[in-house]
């Protein structure tokens, strides 16, 4: 598996391409951090100093149409991770993600990056006795971190930053309490061709008008859903939602929503503990924000709920979504949704857009 992940990794970068308009780069990262043990499920992991190498390629697409869609030119890379948890229990771990990486300039040398990453990751202990933080080998990674950096030359480029990254199976099997782990590093990067100042392309481009779009979106989700170990079975989980989006800006819009989904795997859940039957129904409102990237939509939102029957979840979650713009109408994406730092489920959507 970890070969495939890795091949997969190298003929997305041999693909992609690029373009006469883009600056491309390689880096090499040295990564060491803390493991946060959130919850008495995983005490045992508790005091572990993950550490390892991160590789990446990127690029930076420099034309007028980029700079419209995103109010600004980011990196956009994939990257290729290798973790040694520092603990018997977890293990290691590889992880492949797409990242797309903002910045900040302070003059022409120096500025700071702030990326989001969102991949696959596959893990090497997932029946190890005592292991609450992943039943699954392939799971899903998130990170998000800050990385301050200095151009050493027109070749090359050094940074120093922090990220907290996250890795579970979202929900798919129990035990799934994840790991999330702070990290520093250290990152060397390298440009084939000399880097040049973007600064008045940036001036240029800043002149460009915008118009704000407020949208309705009508959605469909799915997911699967386990309860333990000892049960084999997988149920569905299907829902529906209705949302209202608001631009505020080139890039930002801020939304409510309002779900209804079936939990398929409450009733046995329910059986299992011996309680009572109750409605596997809930019902649930959200508020929240969007980054509006071209065809990609990133989304974070906190969401209450209004119907909720059972025993086992508080009064509040965190959904986190990213979504592709097919066309003006449609997109597809993928959300995950969390109770404090433990996925709930994981879900594939469609939207219509009007």
């Amino acid at each position: 598996m970890t070969k495939r992940i890795v091949l997969l990794f190298l003929l997305i970068v041999v693909c992609k391409g690029v373009s006469s308009q883009s600056i491309t780069n390689w880096g090499v990262s040295y990564i060491s951090g803390k493991i946060i043990a959130h919850s008495k499920d995983v005490e045992n992991t508790k005091g572990a100093a993950p550490f390892g190498l991160q590789a990446e390629y990127s690029w930076r697409k420099t034309d007028s149409s980029r700079f419209k869609n995103f109010y600004g030119l980011p990196r956009q890379g994939l990257s290729l991770c290798y973790t040694n948890y520092d603990n018997a229990v977890l293990g290691s771990g590889v992880a492949a993600s797409y990242f797309f990486e903002p910045q900040i300039r302070f003059n022409k040398k120096s500025g700071v990056n702030f990326r989001t990453s969102a991949g696959v990751g596959y893990l090497s202990r997932p029946n190890s006795a005592g292991n609450n933080s992943y039943s699954t080998a392939l799971s899903f990674y998130l990170g998000v971190g800050i990385q301050p950096y200095l151009q050493l030359s027109r070749h090359w480029s050094l940074g120093m930053g922090s990220s907290y990254r996250h890795i579970s199976n979202g929900g798919i099997k129990l035990p799934n309490k994840g790991i999330n782990w702070l990290t520093g590093e250290i990152n060397l990067m390298y440009y084939p061709q000399p880097q040049v100042d973007i600064e008045p392309l940036l001036n240029r481009y800043r002149k460009q008008a915008y118009t704000k779009t407020n949208r309705w979106d009508v959605y469909v989700f799915g997911a699967i859903r386990s309860i333990d170990n000892a049960d084999k079975k997988t149920y569905p989980l299907i829902g529906a939602g209705l949302m209202r989006s608001w631009q505020t800006g080139k890039t930002h819009a801020i939304t409510t929503t309002l779900n209804l989904y079936h939990d398929g795997s409450v009733p046995q859940q329910l059986r299992n503990d011996g309680l009572p039957s109750k409605s596997a129904w809930r019902a649930s409102a959200e508020a929240g924000h969007e980054f509006l990237w071209a065809r990609i939509i990133f989304r974070q939102q906190i969401g209450v709920y209004l119907f909720d029957k059972t025993p086992y979840n508080p009064a509040w979650y965190h959904r986190w979504a990213l979504l592709y713009r097919m066309n003006k109408r449609l997109m597809a994406g993928v959300s995950i949704k969390a109770h404090k730092q433990v996925a709930n489920f994981t879900d594939l959507r469609l939207t219509f857009s009007f």
